[in-house]
Order: structure tokens, then C-alpha cells, then sequence
């Protein structure tokens, strides 16, 4: 049997004096960082030693983190949203980002670094955690709020409702300019790339006041910097820079219709407008299947005041009470 890379024997060192209840698992060759909770009452049932109830109706809630950020991001999320909902709950790193491994090498075809390949890398995610046969409520924030739609649009059958937290959906929203990725994706961008996250990450400018987030300065900006000492994180990103190319959403529209959609936006999102959610969500509202095909589906846009571009992490409290109000008002 063949031993682990240096690269994933240092991973796991690190996560597992970072968070203990963090795993890794295996997913298209890629050693991925997640995490799962459930519901306390579950865990009393398990620790009674009484078997857990089995819900197949019941979907599971899958996050999808942004652009330089990692599951840590869901930090005040994950077990509120269990116990809520009664759902299993899993949050994991993007590649790239946070402790999931990052390849340096793959097979012709298999480059982990593309947008395709992330929608179709979250899908086998839930595979191999052996929820195959579950609905998927999925939320996503910036990016991931734009491949979790990619999914939905792929994988129709495998979901059970969207929750967009500030997505990028529009192709000129969904990552730098074309000249940016180039330039960021040649070696020159990513001695640029190392030097400027060095410096400025966390972005200041995602958030409307990153200072008023609790513990900001001494635990939250020191976790999301983390990565950065991590192995071949400035590689990673700079291909995931070169090989980005936006996912068509708009124009499969009519596929997001099919499915009940939580759109939620901060006042003060600096990175996409307040005003350019809104025309996003009322594209989409609009969309004459939406009304006609499937009247009953629920699609809600929200506002989030003094709020950037992150709300997960600027207003916890808000962004879970509207996630679970929307779940629960579909009788999840």
C-alpha cells in the first residue's frame, strides 16, 4: 500500500490541532477536509446507545464557502442549523482553499482547479459521505453561491432548495477579468498573488465593518490567514486563477426556477451592488416557468443592513435566522 504525501501527513497534523472535529476524506483522489454535526437530540440518542431515527425525506444541508475563505467561515452556523432542522449538516474546503490537499499533478481531463470540476468535486462529496439518496439543501456564498446554482443546473434531481448568500452569478461577476486571471495564473501574478494576500487577507473590503466582528483581529483574522502557510497554496490559486472559466447560470435559468431559492444580500456589499443582487434575483424571479410550471416554489430576496459582501461572517445571527425560517417554511 502506498504511503501518503509529505503534503497530506502535514495537513492532517495541522487541522487536527486546529479543530478535532474536523475529517478528511477522500474525493476524486483529492484528501478533503470537512466537517459534519448533527443534531444534539441525535447525539443524546447516540450516547443512550438508541438507534437515530431514519428520515430519508429529510435532506441534508451542504456549504459551499467563498473565494479565499474555508469552512471556518460556517463557524456559527453548523450545529444552530442541525438543531433547528433536524438535518445533518456538513461544511468542507473548496481545493485550493483551507486544508483540503492541493495536487500539483492530475490525469488529462481531471484538472481539480476548474469551475466544472468543482460542481461535479461537491456532488462526489456527498456521495462518499454516503448520502446518495438524500435531497441536497445547498448554500453558497460569493462563489460558491455560483456553483451550487451550476449543481442545480447539472443535477436537478439532486436538490432540494437553494440558499445564495451574495452569489457570483453573472460570467462578469464570477471571478477577476479575463486579463486579470491570465496575468494572476503566470508565474509573475502569483509572486503578486503572495505578496498582496501576505499582506491584505483577509479582504477588508468583502466586509461593511470587519472591526465590529467579535475576536476579529485576534482569532478570525489569524484563522482565514492560516492557509497561507499551508503547502502549495500560492500554486493552487494561481491555477484555479489560469484555469477559470465562469459557469453559464443565466441562461439555465429556468432550471433554478424548478427549486425554491433564498437570495440574501448585504447594504453595503462592495465587491456586487445591492442593486445587482436584485436584478440577478428579479432575472430569475421572472423567468415565466417560475410562476407557471412550479407556482408553489418559494423565492425570497433579503437584505441584510450594514452588511458587505459576506454576510456568514459579518451577521451570523441574521443570515441564520433567515436560513432557517426559509427551511422550515418549506416543511423541511
Amino acid at each position: 500500500m502506498a504511503l501518503p504525501s509529505v503534503q497530506r501527513v502535514f495537513l492532517e497534523s495541522i487541522a487536527s490541532s486546529s479543530d478535532p472535529e474536523g475529517r478528511f476524506i477522500e474525493v476524486n483522489g483529492i484528501q478533503t477536509y470537512y466537517k459534519k454535526v448533527i443534531p444534539q437530540s441525535h447525539k443524546h440518542l447516540l450516547q443512550n446507545q438508541h438507534f437515530i431515527p431514519n428520515e430519508p425525506n429529510k435532506p441534508v444541508i451542504l456549504l459551499l464557502h467563498h473565494i479565499l475563505g474555508n469552512l471556518y467561515t460556517w463557524r456559527h452556523h453548523m450545529q444552530p442549523l442541525a438543531d433547528a432542522t433536524g438535518c445533518h449538516v456538513i461544511a468542507y474546503d473548496r481545493p485550493t482553499f483551507g486544508f483540503t490537499e492541493r495536487p500539483t499533478k492530475w490525469e488529462e481531463g481531471q484538472n481539480p482547479y476548474t469551475q466544472e470540476a468543482s460542481v461535479d468535486f461537491a456532488v462526489q462529496l456527498v456521495v462518499n459521505l454516503g448520502y446518495e439518496n438524500r435531497k441536497i439543501a445547498f448554500a453558497g456564498v460569493s462563489g460558491g453561491g455560483g456553483i451550487i446554482c451550476a449543481i442545480a443546473i447539472k443535477y436537478p434531481d439532486l436538490v432540494h432548495s437553494l440558499i445564495l448568500i451574495a452569489p457570483s452569478i453573472r460570467p462578469e461577476d464570477q471571478g477577476p477579468p479575463p486579463i486579470g486571471r491570465h496575468i494572476l495564473g503566470s508565474a509573475p501574478g502569483r509572486l503578486f498573488i503572495k505578496i498582496a494576500l501576505y499582506q491584505y487577507l483577509p479582504l477588508t473590503l468583502f466586509y461593511h465593518n470587519a472591526n465590529s466582528i467579535p475576536d476579529w483581529e485576534t482569532v478570525v483574522k489569524p484563522t482565514y490567514r492560516v492557509p497561507l502557510t499551508l503547502p502549495n497554496f500560492y500554486e493552487s490559486f494561481s491555477w484555479l486563477m489560469k484555469y477559470f472559466v465562469p459557469l453559464n447560470i443565466l441562461p439555465n435559468k429556468d432550471i433554478l426556477t424548478q427549486k425554491p431559492i433564498l437570495y440574501i444580500s448585504g447594504d453595503d456589499d462592495r465587491y456586487l451592488h445591492v442593486d445587482k443582487h436584485r436584478e440577478v434575483f428579479d432575472e430569475i424571479a421572472s423567468t415565466p416557468t417560475s410562476s407557471t410550471s412550479h407556482p408553489n416554489f418559494k423565492m425570497e430576496f433579503k437584505v441584510i443592513n450594514e452588511c458587505g459582501h459576506l454576510p456568514q461572517d459579518e451577521k451570523p445571527q441574521e443570515v441564520l435566522n433567515s436560513i432557517i425560517d426559509f427551511l422550515i417554511s418549506l416543511q423541511i
